[in-house]
């Protein structure tokens, strides 16, 4: 059960609070307001949003209707969504997603830079690449407590399962040992101990693994719109997959 109710009405939003796309009935979380290419902007994983343009509402406006909740911005970018019917398809296409990554130009009065439990000033969080090995915490709005682990992998790859039978292949990205965490946590701002900075964006809890995965943050608007995936040759793939089996997956978590 969830230590912080975050599924509530909160005006200006923190990080870590639940929102919802316009279009779509998934959950996720608003990551944090940040300076993030020389802007003050909203962050949150890709696939947590509509197309660019598309509002965002906090939290759901599903039980009490959308006029009752509000619009914490509209989308500004987001990395392009690359789905498999089957890992089979992705050996044959082999096009990763580089990120999972959205992007909301921040509106006064509607999102704040905190983090409950991980950072309460006023001044936004910077952005920058993760560290090998180092100590880093989140808040994800269906976990709703603070957790922490250590970057263990700055290099990962990973297709994972989508509900309706496709699969995504994201790398690289992080990977994360030391917690865990829950559907609805995507988008949750991975904030590194020391500094603090934003340093990922969680996308989803391995299954029976005791880490997560978090997509990097890219360097700017241009490089999420120019080249937001990847071609990769087979010999990489073979490698990767290799790795995976190391962990002790088959095809994926």
């Amino acid at each position: 059960m969830a230590d912080m109710p975050l599924d509530q009405f909160m005006k200006p939003c923190p990080g870590g609070y639940e929102i919802q796309p316009a279009d779509k009935m998934s959950l996720g979380t608003l990551g944090a307001s940040v300076i993030w290419d020389g802007k003050w902007v909203a962050i949150t994983a890709g696939h947590n949003v509509d197309a660019v343009g598309a509002p965002v509402y906090q939290p759901s406006w599903v039980a009490k209707g959308r006029s009752a909740v509000h619009v914490i911005g509209r989308v500004a970018g987001k990395s392009r969504w690359v789905a498999y019917r089957s890992l089979t398809e992705y050996l044959k296409r082999r096009e990763d997603m580089l990120y999972d990554f959205a992007w909301m130009l921040a509106v006064v009065g509607e999102t704040t830079s905190t983090i409950p439990g991980i950072y309460k000033e006023a001044v936004p969080l910077r952005t920058r690449a993760a560290k090998l090995g180092e100590e880093v915490s989140w808040l994800g709005k269906s976990t709703g407590d603070v957790q922490r682990g250590r970057v263990a992998d700055d290099d990962f790859w990973v297709p994972y399962p989508e509900d309706d039978g496709s699969l995504t292949a994201l790398g690289p990205c992080l990977k994360i040992d030391g917690a865990t965490g829950q559907r609805g946590d995507c988008g949750a701002a991975i904030v590194a101990e020391d500094g603090p900075q934003v340093v990922g964006v969680y996308c989803f809890a391995a299954q029976n693994k005791n880490f997560i995965v978090a997509s990097k943050i890219p360097s700017s608007a241009q490089e999420l719109e120019q080249r937001s995936t990847e071609v990769v040759g087979m010999q990489r793939v073979v490698d990767r997959l290799a790795k995976l089996k190391g962990l002790g997956f088959g095809t994926g978590p």
